[in-house]
């Protein structure tokens, strides 16, 4: 079986029921269209694909490892739920793992790219308000514009599954307004622009933690009992205030 692309950065090859299985359910799942905790049922899987079902079990073994599928003893998969803790988690490690693909890619960095990145920022804006599926496609396009300058193969395997787990919160916390602070990627570019490696890995690191407060202001707006699949957990990560 051709081994499935994660990071997004190169075209995924649907050759196996298996591959159409997989990038289905997965793209399902994260899209937001199969909801936390939903029931993955086998023969509707199977008539959605219009393959049989072993290539589904395969498929939803690869999701369970990645930790967007959970097996319910008895019940059989199920859609993840999602946890805040374990989402800052995430964010926790994002922000390990981006930090230091930033810097593996910093020597790299030209005004070619510099243009390219500013390019994506406009492009984001314009399409804020009318379709923020692509506008996300193209958040996550930007930051890895920048990291794959690094040439680190795994370091863009690893970052584009946990990207996976963080979207799925970012679909849920995406503000209203273009010009919230989380939109801004400025700051990173302007330390990008300057040449300045400290500069920008700080403007990351508050990046990622606006992130992280704005999760945490969606999950306290989210009705207990509402059915949502969303378990606050922690509501706090440890050392945070």
């Amino acid at each position: 079986m051709v081994s499935t692309v994660l990071d997004g950065s190169e075209p995924l090859q649907l050759i196996t029921a298996v591959d159409v299985a997989y990038h289905g359910i997965r793209t399902s799942i994260l899209s937001g269209e199969f909801e936390p905790g939903m029931q993955l049922k086998l023969q509707n899987l199977g008539d959605r694909y219009s393959i049989s079902l072993i290539p589904v079990r395969e498929a939803l073994r690869l999701l369970q490892a990645e930790g967007l599928v959970e097996s319910v003893r008895n019940k059989g998969a199920r859609v993840a739920p999602i946890s805040l803790a374990e989402t800052i988690d995430v964010y926790r490690l994002r922000l390990v793992l981006e930090t230091a693909a930033l810097k593996l890619a910093f020597p790299h960095v030209d005004d070619e790219l510099i243009q390219a990145l500013e390019e994506c920022q406009r492009d984001m804006r314009k399409i804020f308000a009318k379709d923020r599926i692509q506008y996300l496609a193209l958040h996550q396009k930007l930051h890895f514009a920048i990291y794959s300058r690094g040439g680190s193969k795994w370091t863009m395997k690893l970052l584009g599954l946990v990207w996976s787990h963080s979207d799925r919160w970012r679909r849920m916390a995406l503000p209203n307004d273009v010009n919230a602070q989380t939109e801004d990627h400025i700051p990173i570019l302007a330390a990008l622009k300057a040449r300045n490696l400290r500069a920008a890995c700080k403007a990351l690191e508050q990046h990622l933690d606006l992130s992280v407060k704005s999760l945490e202001q969606t999950v306290l707006a989210v009705p207990r009992g509402s059915g949502s699949g969303v378990s606050a957990g922690d509501l706090r990560a440890p050392g945070r205030r």
